[in-house]
C-alpha cells in the first residue's frame, strides 16, 4: 500500500504536511494527538505509513524538557 494511500488524507498536500509534522514531532505524545487530529489510530499509521512509523519508534514517550540546552 502507497504511503499516500489514505481516506482521510486525500490530497497530495494534506499528506505532504501530515508527513512533516510527524516527521517533526519530538515524542511519541505528540504523535499521538497528530494521529488524534487527523482520526487515524496507531495501527494506521503502521499499515498505511511504514517509514513513518518506524520513525516514531525512535522517539521518547515524552518530550525531554528538563534536558539542559546543548
Amino acid at each position: 500500500m502507497n504511503e499516500q494511500d489514505n481516506e482521510s488524507l486525500d490530497s497530495l498536500r494534506e499528506s505532504s504536511s501530515f508527513e512533516l509534522v510527524i516527521k517533526t514531532a519530538e515524542s511519541k505524545a505528540e504523535v499521538e494527538e497528530i494521529l488524534y487530529e487527523h482520526d487515524l489510530s496507531g495501527e494506521d499509521l503502521t499499515t498505511r505509513f511504514p517509514v513513518l512509523a518506524k520513525l516514531v519508534q525512535e522517539l521518547p514517550d515524552v518530550p525531554d524538557e528538563a534536558a539542559p540546552p546543548a
